[in-house]
């Protein structure tokens, strides 16, 4: 074992102690081995991924949040809440609420977060704050003034606990260590020790056999109605109002689908989803009575720890058939498609004003546009946009410059906003905000939170709600049928993974 990272509060240094693993660690049975809440940012790939995607798939992190060092921001119902523990509390204070922006207290507890070196060469990750921001923040860019349904609108935790695995099986476990806190940092040195220990891999929990089948996913509006809800959107078009607005909607998913056993069910339930549908973003948070299944092919931003900063929307998306040629014929129609290529360049457009805020001038650029990636159930039309920011810059004031994701609004972004508001006339949620970490090194990487069940629990554990979000882009020459088949194209890959049908 050997310590690694630098300091960062004075007068006594903080840092990573690293231990380098014999044998890669089942992530899955590890989240699995106790209750503790849980962030695992969960890459893979199908074979044959292209190498752009591949790069983007290097790393998974599983983060626990019950460290002596932990931390906890939440946001809901407009109030922020902070909660250090007594190891911590000289850097994030005591407990307290703060009526302040969201952002306006992330971008402070950031501040007062370690500066730490990244221990592993080209993993950004370097412990930090981990978890997820809701579309409902996007009230502070300009969105509604609405507040998520039955969970908060930000949960982020503050992990000193990580175990971190590089595609091809590489793997490390990080713990925070501090000299003004021996107790902590023992604890966490002798959880570094142990940490595989007991977890073994579970060849039941990762089968996409033996799934419910049958159960039925209500749409909240009927399929007619959202047809309704796209000509409205091409009228704002028409009127001028808009370029494009992201029109949503969500499923009720039964709430029978009990899937797996032991302490966390629907951890079993996400490590079959995950073995049919492999992405580079996907996802699982245990937080609190909260339940999130991601599998998301999109990032949102990406900041390394010099600066440089990366976005890569998708706009443009086809279902995968089963017979190669025809498979290889949706694949290039997609690529040739004039509407859709509108789409994406419409959000790279957004995406470079969102950058131009805080990046430096004249730095930002677009290093492809719509290229077209292949994934287990779909084609994606992708693009990358990059910048680089002024040293200094608040990591916050960058996401929230961007916020929230412009594949998930539309542009202009705060009229498609408020288009879409009136439309759906709900919430979204988890759906269409981002997941991810803010590292104690500077780094940040957040996925959209895209193809996303939610499920909330009650005092006692039983599923209060499970639902599942999908929407499309709305141009003027967008047609009301093909927009609804676009929604059931994606929910399909994880509907049926917990075998679920959407019925509107």
């Amino acid at each position: 074992m050997d310590d690694r990272g630098r300091l960062s509060v004075d007068p006594a240094p903080v840092r990573i102690a690293v231990r380098r693993l014999t044998v890669t660690p089942d992530l899955g049975a590890l989240a699995a081995a106790g209750t503790a809440d849980v962030v695992w940012l969960d890459s893979s790939l199908p074979e044959g991924a292209p190498a752009s995607a591949r790069a983007r798939a290097r790393w998974s992190v599983l983060a626990w949040t019950d460290g002596p060092f932990s931390a906890r921001f939440r946001h809901e119902a407009r109030r922020a809440s902070v909660a250090a523990s007594p190891a911590s509390a000289g850097w994030f204070g005591p407990p307290r609420h703060d009526d302040r922006p969201a952002f306006a207290v992330l971008a402070e507890l950031l501040a007062h977060t370690p500066q730490l070196a990244e221990p592993v060469a080209g993993c950004g990750f370097a412990l930090g704050w981990v978890g997820f921001l809701g579309y409902e923040l996007g009230r502070e860019s300009g969105g509604a003034d609405r507040t998520a349904d039955g969970h908060a609108d930000a949960d982020l935790r503050f992990t000193d606990r990580a175990v971190v695995v590089e595609e091809g099986g590489a793997a490390w476990a990080f713990a925070l260590v501090a000299d003004a806190e021996p107790a902590a940092s023992a604890a966490n040195r002798a959880w570094l020790e142990t940490v595989t220990d007991g977890a073994t891999p579970d060849d039941v929990a990762d089968s996409p056999t033996g799934l419910q089948a049958g159960l039925e996913a209500s749409g909240r509006v009927a399929r007619a109605a959202y047809e309704t809800a796209v000509d409205a959107c091409r009228a704002e078009i028409r009127e001028g109002n808009a370029f494009q607005v992201c029109l949503t909607t969500a499923f009720a998913v039964g709430l029978e689908a009990r899937v797996g056993s032991g302490t966390d069910p629907h951890l079993a339930e996400y490590r079959r989803l995950r073995a049919v549908d492999p992405v580079p973003f996907g996802a699982y948070l245990r937080l609190g009575p909260l339940r999130v299944a991601s599998r998301s092919p999109e990032r949102f931003l990406r900041i390394e720890a010099s600066g440089a900063v990366s976005a890569e929307p998708i706009k443009g998306t086809r279902r995968r058939l089963a017979d190669a040629g025809a498979d290889r014929a949706v694949r290039d129609e997609l690529a040739a498609s004039v509407k859709d290529r509108a789409e994406n360049v419409m959000i790279v457009d957004l995406l470079r004003n969102d950058l131009l805020r805080t990046a430096l001038p004249g730095s930002v650029h677009v290093d492809r546009l719509c290229d077209v990636e292949t994934y287990a159930s779909v084609h994606q039309m992708v693009s990358t946009i990059g910048a680089v920011l002024p040293a200094g810059t608040s990591r916050a004031d960058v996401v929230r410059a961007a916020f929230p994701p412009g594949s998930m609004t539309g542009a202009p972004k705060i009229r498609a906003m408020a288009i879409a508001d009136r439309l759906e006339g709900a919430p979204r949620g988890v759906y269409s905000g981002v997941i991810g970490y803010f590292s104690a090194s500077g780094a940040v990487d957040l996925s959209v939170a895209i193809r996303t069940l939610v499920t909330v629990l009650d005092d006692e554990g039983t599923v209060r709600s499970r639902t599942f979000g999908a929407g499309g882009a709305v141009t003027w020459s967008s047609v009301p049928a093909d927009e609804a088949d676009e929604v059931e194209t994606k929910t399909r890959s994880v509907l049926a993974g917990v075998g679920a049908v959407a019925r509107w």
